[in-house]
C-alpha cells in the first residue's frame, strides 16, 4: 500500500454476485464487512469489473516479478 494512503481499509468477509440489474448493465453485489453483521447491496457497472480484472492481472505481475 502506498504512504499516502492513510485510512485503514474496510475488512471485507463476505462478497457475492446476487443478479444483474434490471438493464443488464450492473451487477448487484452485496458484502459484509468484518465488523457488522449488517449485509449491504450495491450495483456496480460492468465497467467496473473490467477494470477490476484489469487491476488484479497488474498486481498479479508485481507479485510474480518480485
Amino acid at each position: 500500500m502506498r504512504q499516502q494512503d492513510v485510512t485503514l481499509p474496510v475488512s471485507i468477509v463476505a462478497l457475492r454476485a446476487e443478479d444483474y440489474s434490471e438493464d443488464d448493465d450492473s451487477v448487484i453485489i452485496s458484502l459484509r464487512t468484518k465488523f457488522s453483521s449488517a449485509e449491504r447491496r450495491y450495483s456496480v457497472p460492468l465497467e467496473c469489473f473490467q477494470d477490476l480484472i484489469v487491476d488484479l492481472q497488474r498486481l498479479m505481475a508485481i507479485i510474480k516479478s518480485a
